[in-house]
C-alpha cells in the first residue's frame, strides 16, 4: 500500500469520527423534535376534547334557562308572577350563553394552534432568529414570512384600521396576545396577533399583501383540523415559543 492511499485512508478515518457524532446529534434532535410535536398535539386533542365536553354540558344549560324564560313569560302573561322574574331568567340564560360563546372561543383558539403545529416540520422548527428579514418560507400548509419591521402588539391597531378600512367591518381577531388556552398548552403568544380568516381568500391575501408591504412578520396557515371548520387563520408577529414542557 502506497503513502498516499495510507493517507487518504486515514483522512477519511478522521473524517468519521467527526462526522457520525455531528449525525447521531442531528438524529436525536429531530427524534426529541417530533416526540415534543407528538406530545403537543396529544395535549392539545386531549384539551379540544375537555372543552367539548364542556360545551355541550353548557348548551344542555342554555336550553334549560330558554325554557325556564318562555315559561316564566307565560306565568307572567296570567299575572302570576312579577316581571322582574321573568328578568332573571332571562339574565341567567344571557349568562349561559356567554359561557358557551367563550367555550367556543377557546376551542378556536385551540383548534388555530393545532393548525400551526400539525403544518409545522418538526426537523425545521420555525423560531424568530431562523430566517433572516424579508425572507420567505413555504410549505403546502404553511407561509411564513419575516419582515424588517419591529412589531409589538400596540402595532394592532393600525392593522385593524387597514382591514376596516378595506373591508368596511372589524378585523377578526380570534386570540389578541397571552390567552387562557397559550398558557394551558405553554405556549408565548403575547406579542402576538391571531385573526380568523382563511389565507387563500380575498381577505386573506389582502392582509397579507399589506402586511408584507409594512414589513410585518406573520405566518398564514392554511391547514384545518380533521373534523373541525376551523384552524386556518393568519397569525401576525413572530412564532409563539413554547415556555413549557407538557
Amino acid at each position: 500500500m502506497n503513502l498516499s492511499r495510507i493517507h487518504w485512508l486515514a483522512a477519511l478515518f478522521v473524517l468519521a469520527l467527526f462526522v457520525s457524532p455531528i449525525a447521531s446529534a442531528q438524529d436525536k434532535a429531530r427524534q426529541g423534535a417530533e416526540a415534543a410535536q407528538a406530545e403537543l398535539i396529544a395535549a392539545s386533542n386531549a384539551y379540544r376534547a375537555s372543552l367539548a365536553r364542556v360545551l355541550e354540558l353548557q348548551q344542555q344549560a342554555e336550553v334549560r334557562a330558554a325554557e325556564a324564560v318562555e315559561k316564566r313569560k307565560a306565568l307572567l302573561a296570567l299575572g302570576a308572577i312579577a316581571k322582574r322574574e321573568v328578568e332573571e331568567a332571562e339574565q341567567t340564560r344571557a349568562a349561559a350563553e356567554a359561557k358557551m360563546n367563550e367555550t367556543r372561543r377557546q376551542i378556536e383558539e385551540t383548534e388555530q394552534l393545532m393548525a400551526e403545529i400539525n403544518a409545522e416540520e418538526p426537523e425545521q422548527p420555525i423560531t424568530p432568529t431562523s430566517a433572516p428579514p424579508r425572507s420567505v418560507r413555504a410549505t403546502g400548509a404553511l407561509f411564513r414570512y419575516v419582515g424588517a419591521s419591529h412589531w409589538a402588539l400596540s402595532d394592532a391597531g393600525k392593522v385593524e384600521a387597514f382591514f376596516r378600512l378595506k373591508f368596511g367591518k372589524p378585523l377578526p381577531v380570534s386570540a389578541l396576545g397571552q390567552t387562557e388556552t397559550h398558557n394551558r398548552l405553554g405556549f408565548d403568544h403575547r406579542a402576538a396577533l391571531d385573526v380568523a380568516v382563511h389565507p387563500d381568500s380575498a381577505e386573506g391575501q389582502a392582509l397579507m399583501n399589506y402586511l408584507r408591504g409594512e414589513g410585518i412578520s406573520f405566518i398564514a396557515i392554511r391547514a384545518r383540523i380533521p373534523g373541525s371548520a376551523t384552524g386556518a387563520h393568519i397569525h401576525i408577529g413572530l412564532p409563539s415559543k413554547r415556555t413549557v414542557l407538557l
